[in-house]
This record gives structure tokens, C-alpha cells and sequence, in this order.
């Protein structure tokens, strides 16, 4: 298509006031899934239209001029949107960024704009799902304690921020580092994993209790797991 023709269309479509939204409809999504925006053109054909173009937040992505079709008109989408054979969306690895409003627009051949059909995309981050505790201890013989070595993970959640907390102390890692003498008894730990969707938190109990001979390292520790904890 001739640019000037291009031009003519596009001036067309800016005098059209009073666009009729003609559905809402919201659209639920996952970071890193794939969503596909439905272009409703019911009983009409891709064919029917001088062009067809798909907008995020009032900034063209896609586009379809006659014969020519462009998509990843915008840099935040490159490589990741892809049109099907009625004019569909699907934009896929989705990212938070990617919420906000799509609209699909049209011309027609015989020169009247068709409604506007506009898509609310809410995208999220996943849950987090389950969280553990991996523990090593091992029997310091000069201080008579345990050194107690704990690192928390989970699944689910993308980009989960740690923290613990034991006794009326707090941190902020996954990694956890402390003594323990068979004194102290009992001794609870909380780790919680959060990000923006969700938390979640798991105990984990110890008690340093040293057997064998203290000399070569030998020691062991009740270890008490309790059920996950979900906020």
C-alpha cells in the first residue's frame, strides 16, 4: 500500500469521534505464561478490512495494512506477540509490565470503522506454592556448641524475598548462620519467602544434643519440621 493511501486511512480513523466500545472484557495472566486476546471480528473476515491494528495503552503493537502485516511495533513486545489468521493476539513470556488496556480497531474496506473491541489484561505474579528448610549442624568442640547452618527456598513465586526470624531476632536472607549449646534446649526458626502475590512461611525446630566422642566432630540434633504456614 501506497504511504499516501496509508496516510488517508489513518486521517479517516482520528475524524471518527464517539468510537463505541462495543465489549469489555478482562483477561487474567501469569509472569512468564501466554495469553491470546481475542479479536471478535464475528462473521467478518480479515479480508473484509483496509486494515486491522491491535493497541496497547493507545500505543500500536500490530498492525495489518491490505497484504502487509506488522507486529512488535513496540520494543517492550519484541518477539513475543504473534497474530493469527483472524487477527487474534497472543503475546506470550507475559511480564508485569504487560497489564493495561489493548484494543483492537478496524477499517473496512467500504470505509466504515467497526467498534472498537478493548481487552483489560491483568497480569500477576505467580503464588508461592511451598517453602522448605535445608539444615547442617555440626559440634564445635572448643565452644562446646553446634554451628547451625539453615538455607530456606521455595517454589511457585518468581523473585521471593527472605526473611527469619528466631527468638526476638530478625534477618533478611536465605541463608541462616548461628551457635546453639545444649543448653538453650528447644529453638524455633521461621523463615517466610514473599513476593508481590503471596507469602509463605515454615518452622523448623532444633536442639543441639552432642553424642559420641566430641573430639572427632561427631554430634547430632532433634530436628522438628512443622506444617507450612500460608499468609
Amino acid at each position: 500500500m501506497e504511504v499516501v493511501e496509508k496516510m488517508l486511512i489513518l486521517t479517516s480513523l482520528l475524524l471518527i469521534s464517539g468510537v463505541c466500545v462495543a465489549v469489555d472484557k478482562t483477561v487474567n495472566g501469569g509472569v512468564g505464561g501466554t495469553v491470546e486476546l481475542p479479536s471478535e471480528l464475528g462473521s467478518l473476515k480479515v479480508e473484509d478490512f483496509r486494515f486491522l491494528k491491535w493497541k496497547f495503552n493507545n500505543t500500536d503493537i500490530a498492525e495489518k495494512f491490505s497484504d502487509q502485516t506488522d507486529v512488535n511495533l513496540h520494543a517492550q513486545f519484541k518477539g513475543r506477540l504473534q497474530l493469527s489468521l483472524d487477527f487474534s493476539l497472543t503475546v506470550r513470556e507475559l511480564r508485569l509490565e504487560d497489564s493495561g488496556e489493548y484494543q483492537r480497531v478496524g477499517l473496512k474496506e467500504d470505509g466504515s470503522q467497526i467498534p472498537t473491541y478493548k481487552i483489560q489484561l491483568q497480569v500477576y505474579e505467580p503464588p508461592i506454592t511451598s517453602v522448605w528448610i535445608q539444615s547442617e549442624y555440626t559440634w564445635d568442640p572448643e565452644n562446646h556448641t553446634c554451628a547451625v547452618r539453615l538455607v530456606c527456598s521455595s517454589s511457585g513465586g518468581l523473585r521471593p524475598s527472605y526473611t527469619w526470624r528466631m527468638r526476638d531476632q530478625t534477618g533478611s536472607s536465605s541463608r541462616l548462620h548461628f551457635f546453639l549449646s545444649p543448653r538453650e534446649g528447644n529453638v524455633t526458626i521461621t523463615c517466610t519467602a514473599a513476593n508481590a502475590a503471596s507469602q509463605m512461611s515454615r518452622n523448623h525446630t532444633v536442639r543441639c544434643i552432642p553424642t559420641g566422642d566430641q573430639t572427632t566432630g561427631n554430634t547430632s540434633a532433634h530436628i522438628m519440621t512443622s506444617a507450612y504456614i500460608k499468609i
